[in-house]
Parts: structure tokens; sequence; C-alpha cells
């Protein structure tokens, strides 16, 4: 039997009432080496709740389908009932689809196409209104079961979803990444114009600066003037970051949509560390 690590992450503000759970909205976000949720007072538009699980890691990097049913069992604010839920999927197996191209019976197909078979995966989808293309995106069958089991009426989404649609509120022209514990998503915008999202493994803090430069360069927007959005799973600026301020010019964390507000717990680090999560609230279109 798998135990669930303490939670690395516990913000649960003073107003948190367990009788009132069936007007809040839980968010789920879950991958390889952690499990996070928040709770959202939908009455007062407020962010009450925030914790967040290490997982143990499986050899093959899948997600720990365990230790999340483990986490499920023994937090007592994930056995309440909910307003509404959605699940955040974070996996760097997905693609994009333009809308006009879509079939949604080809879902499946469109990622063995592109990324080669898997087995026992389920593949998803949903709109990008900003990108004006469908993520597709797959969740492991047994994961897939735990989720539906524990929630049933939740909503699916991709962690590129809320990324996407934040960068399209809050970004004219400019460079977003946002860093994976193995690996980082990069999107390129210029003049509110999506042109580029990719997933690129790190295998060294290095690789994190090639990326970028190579995506800024492809697109004629040199990285010392260019505005450099970052965000990240973890509480701190990590190395990738952090060796980027020697090349960037105007480098700054990525914000949560202004929608919402947040317990005096909830402050600016763990908001940036959790900016996916935070801004999957609302992601139904």
């Amino acid at each position: 039997m798998v135990t669930a690590a303490p939670a690395d992450t516990e913000l649960v503000d003073e107003t948190f009432d367990s009788s009132q759970s069936e007007s809040y909205h839980l968010s789920i976000q879950t991958e390889a080496d952690r499990v996070s949720y928040g709770v959202i007072n939908t009455v007062l538009k407020k962010y009450i709740v925030l914790r967040s699980y290490p997982l143990q890691k499986l050899r093959n990097d899948d997600i720990n389908a365990a230790a999340i049913r483990s986490v499920f069992d023994s937090d007592e604010l994930l056995r309440l009932n909910y307003k509404s839920c959605c699940h955040l999927l974070v996996s760097p197996r997905y693609t994009f689809v333009p809308e006009h191209l879509f079939v949604p019976a080809e879902a499946g197909a469109y990622l063995r196409f592109n990324l080669g078979e898997a087995a026992d995966e389920q593949a998803l989808y949903h709109i990008s209104r900003a990108l004006r293309a469908y993520h597709v995106f797959s969740c492991p069958e047994g994961l897939m079961t735990l989720l539906r089991t524990h929630q049933p009426r939740a909503s699916f989404f991709h962690h590129s979803k809320p990324f996407v649609e934040s960068v399209a509120s809050n970004v004219q022209t400019g460079i977003a990444v946002y860093f994976h514990s193995k690996w980082m998503d990069v999107l390129v915008v210029k003049n509110k114009k999506f042109l580029f999202y990719n997933s690129f493994q790190i295998n060294a803090p290095a690789d994190s600066v090639y990326y970028l430069a190579s995506a800024a360069s492809m697109f004629d927007l040199p990285l010392s003037t260019t505005k450099l959005l970052y965000a990240g799973n973890i509480k701190q600026m990590p190395p990738e970051a952090a060796i980027l301020k020697n090349y960037a010019g105007q480098m700054s964390g990525c914000e949560p949509l202004g929608a919402v507000t947040y317990s005096h717990y909830i402050t600016e680090p763990f908001r940036r560390s959790f900016v996916n999560l935070i801004n999957s609230y609302g992601c139904e279109s």
C-alpha cells in the first residue's frame, strides 16, 4: 500500500468552512511528481485553500496514480462535496490541432501521429479560443478511472490551456516559459498573435537558455529587449530561471488572472508557483 507524503504547501484560510463546501470550487492539478489543489469561494471569488503534495516518482516518469489515490483517501478536504471541480493534467504528451481541421473521433490518432503509440491511454481534448485550436492530450486509463471516481462531474483540461489564456490576456509581445521538474513550456506571442508553443526536456540549466534563444531568434525577438515571463511549480526561482537573468532584459514572473482574490496566506510567490492551477478556475468555454 502506498502512503502519501505530507503536504509541503498547506495554506488554509480561517474563513474556510467545510459545511459550505457545496458553494466552493475545487481545482486539482496532477503531474508526475506532485498533486496540488486549490479551493475558491465562488461567492467571494476568493482562493481560500492551497495544498500541494510531493509524490514518489516512478522510474518511467509516469503519473503515480497509487500515490494520488492515497492523497485523495487521506486528505479530509478532498472528501467533501464541491459545487464544481476541474482537473488540470500536466503532461508533455499533447498536441494542437487547428479548429477548422479538428475531428473529435480522431483525437487519439492525432496523438499517435505526432507522439507515437502509448499503452493504456485515453485521448482528451478541449478548445482554446486564443489559439483557435484544440488542445489534444492524454491521460493514463488508470488515472482517469481514479479521477472520475473521485469527482464524477469534473471537467478535464491540459495544463497548457490556463497558461495560454493567461498570456493572451496579459501580453502584447513576449515570451512566456513554465518550468516543470524535467521540462519546460515555451510560448511566443508577437503583436497579440500566438506564433509558437512547444515543450522541451531540460537536462542542465543552460538548456533553457538554448531553447529560449532559439525560439526568440526564430521570430526576431532579441532576449535582451523582449519581455520574458516565467512561472513554475516550485516555491522559489529555479536554477533554469536564475541563469536566464544573465540574458533577459525584461524578466518577471507570470501573474494569475485578476478575476479572483486570495487569502492573505496565498502570497505572490505561491501564486506564481501555482499560476496554472489558480487560472484553471473558469477554464470552461
